[in-house]
């Protein structure tokens, strides 16, 4: 950050923090207090370059966590991320969403960590369970009431790390915050009898930790739309990604090809199906998503499967022969 802001404190700039964002204003941390100013385009986690009480310039982003919202666009949720913690219930999980976070967290840039609560009400085996289905991702099983896995969480989060709170309504985000402050900061509601959360977040607003971090508490999403790139999707899907090195062909989709080492390996039961269904939907969808934000991309996708499709005729055409 000194690299950053050098040439402009040399302006005679500030550098200022985007804490909160409400309706087209931020609250800004400032060197000597908070402020509030009218920001367009800006996300909790920018940092600005301020001349007096006017911003000069919203600073590069080296990480953007967002999402498609239910209208189409692409919101950008939170900005300069070192971590996302994706905060899932033990209690009624789901493991097909914490994947699709996990690839929206990949593809924003920042390292993803899997952060399960209520494990004092969790049913038997479900942490071991995520955790061999995730693989190589850090999950930390947590409880706010007995304090289990708290100090893990807080070894994430010392200075200068930034993290975002990410999960539905009703995984335990506030109380989470509230542990990990040591105050009540967050309102906390109770999950409603049909397992569905209330939002007691209801704005971004960015939290500084004792133990020297930030975080960045968010509302709960319910719709979760994805554009991630190919390789985000890979990356939540490691296994796969390393089967997909020995198909026979670089293109394979693992579907119907011969030689799909990804097949090959459901077959054996080396890999859960599950994973790959998942796989296959996030990778359709974020293709789907790209193409229809990006129509010259879309044209050339188009052309990239018609060619693909005449050279898998032609290869079923000699199988036959």
């Amino acid at each position: 950050m000194q690299a950053l802001f050098s040439p402009l404190v040399d302006q005679g700039l500030a550098p200022a923090r985007v804490v909160g964002v409400e309706r087209g204003w931020c609250r800004l941390a400032t060197a000597t207090g908070e402020i509030s100013l009218p920001v367009p385009d800006t996300a909790v986690g920018d940092w600005v370059a301020l001349d007096g009480d006017t911003v000069h310039e919203v600073l590069p982003r080296w990480s953007a966590l967002g999402r498609l919202d239910p209208g189409g666009g692409r919101q950008i949720l939170a900005a300069n991320l070192d971590l996302v913690l994706i905060t899932a219930p033990a209690d009624r999980l789901s493991p097909a969403r914490v994947e699709r976070e996990l690839v929206i967290a990949w593809d924003s840039g920042a390292q993803p960590v899997v952060v399960l609560t209520k494990l004092d009400v969790a049913p038997t085996g479900v942490v071991d369970d995520l955790a061999a289905r995730l693989g190589s991702v850090d999950v930390i099983a947590t409880s706010s009431e007995t304090g289990e896995g708290l100090d893990a969480v807080r070894r994430h989060l010392v200075h200068p790390v930034t993290a975002a709170l990410m999960g539905p309504s009703g995984a335990g985000k506030s109380t989470l915050i509230n542990a990990l402050v040591g105050e009540e900061r967050r309102a906390v509601a109770a999950v409603r009898d049909d397992h569905r959360g209330r939002h007691t977040t209801t704005s971004r607003q960015l939290v500084p930790l004792p133990s020297g971090g930030s975080l960045i508490d968010m509302p709960g999403l319910r719709s979760l739309g994805t554009d991630a790139s190919d390789e985000a999707v890979a990356a939540a899907f490691p296994e796969i990604d390393d089967l997909a090195e020995d198909c026979r062909f670089d293109d394979c989709n693992h579907e119907v090809e011969p030689g799909c080492a990804v097949l090959g390996a459901i077959a054996t039961g080396a890999l859960d199906p599950a994973r790959l269904e998942s796989y296959r939907k996030l990778m359709k969808e974020a293709s789907f998503e790209r193409r229809r934000l990006d129509p010259p991309a879309q044209k050339a996708e188009e052309r990239v499967w018609k060619a693909r499709t005449k050279e898998q005729r032609r290869m079923y055409r000699e199988r036959e022969r």
